[in-house]
């Protein structure tokens, strides 16, 4: 594999046993049709990883490790590895593995993106995991496994997107573990952005910062200024914009980000925008807090402040979570539904829902649920280069609701419009 590696190096100098590896897993690149990020966790500073092709040679890739960059209840003493793995080849499967100087070892696997071709992407949130209730992390593989099957024929799921609340606590690293043994870890990368949950400590429900998510992660460093929580990455044709709703009430957060988070993400998503014309045919924007809720805008998910913007850019979809109940709306362009405008989605809980959703008016809100399922499930999305297709799928493997898409430009060239995606 010519090339492979392209990552800031760190000399693995000290001596010390293998013990615990933990929380390995797979994180998106820029462009992750040629790189992909790994991170994981380590009693002994002196691991290797070994990353190659599924089924093919594998070769010894260099990480970047930290000592404790922040301490969790029940870990506080670790070594954070990170690294990014480049020149890789477009839509195609790569394993690896952590090994320790006793032999033993930790395997993963994830699939790089096709350069602009189909694929698909299971998209989950509010999973909540915690050691005292396993049933989550089954009810997270159940859900992988209905939606491996319905992708079969296309290839098979790409990866696997998470809007936030993982984990029940961010300080309790048993609450990480637990995330760490579903198979969207083991098999898949994962792009993930910070609940509400990441931000808690191990008691009460104050959200406090978001060091917590940023130490379980290896996301590329683009974000807005000040924000970890925050990336953007490229796959298959798909610009993806992760934003941290949450950063404003981090109390031990720095007091000029708190304070001005909203406005520097909205800065950075119109820079990000700009500079990636021409690279995708559609956008996606990814958040924990909902944009809708009980059937009309949530205050919290700051729909009124992001509408312009995502009108301007031209987000095909605006994903959500936190509300624990599956609401999407028809396309919305200036607060009305219109053929051209961005759909947006409140992502199910996996299990064990809070409330159940309520039909609003004038904004083409469509809630699904029922007496047994209630509003619980995942959502699939199928991309093509002139479609993506979302599917909610409930606990037991039935479609409940269909939305498609064209990229949003080009619903608006056919009304005659101008282009949506030259900026604000």
């Amino acid at each position: 594999m010519r090339n492979l590696i392209s990552i800031c190096m760190v000399a693995l100098a000290a001596q010390g046993a293998f013990g615990e590896v933990s929380l390995l897993g797979t994180c998106p690149a820029e462009d992750s049709s040629t790189a992909l990020r790994i991170v994981w966790h380590s009693d002994s500073p002196q691991c290797e990883l070994r990353f190659g092709p599924e089924g093919g040679d594998a070769q010894a890739v260099v990480a970047e490790k930290t000592k404790t960059p922040v301490e969790y209840t029940g870990k506080t003493d670790y070594w954070l590895y990170r690294a990014e793995v480049n020149s890789l080849e477009p839509d195609a499967r790569y394993a690896y593995e952590v090994r320790g100087p006793d032999g033993e070892s930790v395997s993963r696997s994830a699939r790089t993106a096709p350069k602009g071709g189909d694929f698909d992407f299971l998209w989950i949130g509010d999973i909540h995991s915690t050691p005292s209730h396993p049933k989550k992390i089954k009810s997270v593989d159940r859900l992988l496994s209905h939606a491996e099957e319905m992708s079969a024929k296309r290839g098979g799921i790409s990866f696997v997107l998470c809007t936030g609340d993982a984990v029940k606590h961010g300080q309790t690293y048993d609450c990480w573990r637990e995330w760490d043994r579903s198979r969207v870890m083991r098999d898949y990368m994962v792009a993930m952005i910070p609940g509400n949950k990441e931000y808690y400590r191990s008691e009460g429900r104050t959200r406090w910062h978001d060091r917590w998510f940023a130490s379980a992660r290896n996301n590329p460093e683009n974000g807005a200024p000040g924000l970890a929580g925050t990336y953007w990455f490229l796959y298959g044709g798909v610009l993806f914009v992760g934003i941290d709703t949450l950063a404003e009430e981090g109390k031990e957060m720095d007091d000029d980000v708190r304070h001005s988070a909203d406005q520097r993400q909205r800065e950075w998503l119109v820079r990000v925008v700009g500079a990636q014309k021409g690279r995708y045919r559609f956008l996606v924007v990814f958040q924990h807090y909902p944009y809708f809720e009980n059937g009309g805008p949530c205050s919290y998910g700051r729909y009124g402040f992001w509408r312009g913007t995502f009108d301007a850019l031209g987000v095909d979809f605006a994903l959500s979570g936190d509300a624990h109940a599956y609401v999407r709306t028809h396309p919305l362009r200036d607060g009305k539904m219109d053929a051209a405008g961005t759909v947006y989605v409140v992502c199910p809980e996996i299990d064990s829902h809070m409330e159940e959703p309520r039909l609003g008016d004038g904004y083409g809100v469509v809630a699904v649920s029922d007496a047994n399922e209630s509003s619980c499930g995942a959502c699939l999305f199928s991309v093509s280069g002139e479609e993506m297709t979302m599917r909610y799928i409930s606990p037991a493997g039935v479609v409940r609701d269909t939305v498609s898409a064209k990229p949003r430009q080009v619903r608006r060239d056919a009304q005659g419009g101008p282009s949506l995606r030259d900026g604000p």
